[in-house]
């Protein structure tokens, strides 16, 4: 009984703390997440030897991870967040055990297992920044959240191709496996409470299969996650496509975990984008991250394998304006959720992980057909430019 009435460590204690322990959280967990981030592709690529064939892959663990993202708010409610997130935890340590196989087997494993714990993770996150962060905090805790993480997606997928180059596959499984338990300890020491109208016990929230109706039909909330999903697909292309394009412009596995380092390093403007924001309202910083980014992909595609260093400046240039999206870009969604409705919508709103990982790789298999490389950057570009358009025409200027 006394574990129910314990108050948080930490969260509640004066404002401002909250942000910075779910900024704890989230570095943590993108350590975990980040070392691999380059090594995956690059793996799967070796065992399955073309690009295509990775993108049949990863079209076919996103579909996976698509259908089970949807049993997560029963877990919630079945288990409880705590424990959902400790699902979400071990999902991503048995990540790194599944690599460290090195089979074909244990590649798809991984690749599984990382994306269900990522999802996990998101959905139990967001629940308990919504109990935390007011509404009217999110545009200052949100840029930090990810300014703070900047540090581990930098260091990070560098460090993992590092291993796997030089020890072999199961190094650098190892991370996943040891960061994700810290990551557990941190969250159990924490000790956040189950408040709000997501607490269990209290009535069941509808099916999130019921909610899609009520989910689209709100258009600020199909325009965050259409934002969202643009977002995320500039990042799988990024994440995925950047180290075998240094690979087939034999700059080198290395040279692809150095462009994924450097352009997580362009989440640093996180900590510039409070004021930018508030200067310049969040409608033009959102369609500039999209309008700008654009660009420097066209770059890309121009450049490709024929030219892949400069691909990969451009690729880089590219992602800081993408970076800024990382803390407005899920804004537009916190602002907008109603709180009776948080546990189903957020899981509807977090399936444009799912859909930037299903869609893209699936369609890039046809765009390689057609135009080579390049032709995954022009689709890349072409998303970006209408979404960034979709921004500037619908979403509210005030909001």
């Amino acid at each position: 009984m006394a574990f129910h009435v314990r108050h948080p460590v930490w969260i509640s204690t004066a404002p401002g703390q909250a942000a910075w322990a779910f900024a704890l959280l989230f570095f943590v967990e993108s350590i975990a997440r980040a070392s691999v981030a380059t090594v995956l592709p690059l793996h799967a690529y070796a065992l399955f030897g073309d690009k295509e064939t990775v993108s049949w892959v990863y079209t076919c663990v996103a579909l996976a991870a698509l259908a089970t993202s949807f049993t997560i708010p029963y877990m919630i409610r079945a288990l409880s967040r705590r424990w959902s997130y400790t699902v979400g935890g071990l999902a991503i340590a048995a990540c790194g055990a599944l690599l460290a196989l090195d089979t074909p087997f244990g590649q798809v494993g991984s690749m599984f297992a990382r994306t269900f714990g990522a999802a996990t993770l998101n959905i139990t996150l967001n629940l308990y920044i919504m109990d935390y962060i007011r509404k009217t905090e999110l545009v200052r805790s949100e840029p930090l959240r990810y300014a703070v993480s900047t540090l581990a997606w930098m260091a990070a997928p560098l460090a993992g191709v590092w291993l796997y180059q030089r020890f072999g596959i199961w190094a650098a499984g190892v991370v996943p496996a040891v960061f994700s338990a810290l990551l557990l300890v941190l969250f159990w020491y924490l000790r956040m409470s189950e408040k709000g109208p997501i607490r269990p016990g209290k009535i069941t929230p509808p099916s999130p299969f019921a909610s899609l109706g009520r989910f689209w039909s709100q258009p600020r909330l199909r325009l965050a996650w259409t934002i969202a999903f643009s977002r995320s697909v500039f990042w799988v292309t990024f994440f995925v496509y950047t180290p075998i394009l240094m690979v087939e412009g034999n700059a080198g596995a290395l040279a692809g975990g150095i462009a994924i380092a450097a352009g997580n390093a362009m989440l640093f403007n996180n900590l510039l984008v409070t004021e930018w924001a508030r200067r310049h309202s969040l409608r033009f910083m959102i369609t500039l991250a999209f309008w700008g980014a654009a660009v420097f992909v066209v770059g890309v595609g121009m450049a490709g394998t024929d030219h892949a260093i400069m691909a990969g400046v451009l690729i880089v240039a590219a992602s800081f304006f993408i970076a800024m999206l990382d803390g407005l870009g899920p804004i537009p969604f916190l602002r907008a959720v109603r709180a009776h409705e948080r546990p189903q919508m957020t899981t509807i709103y977090r399936t444009y992980l799912d859909a930037s990982e299903l869609l893209p790789p699936f369609i890039y298999v046809f765009a390689f057909a057609l135009f080579g490389f390049s032709g995954a950057f022009w689709v890349l570009a072409a998303v970006l430019v209408a979404t960034g358009l979709l921004t500037w025409v619908y979403l509210p200027k005030r909001m």
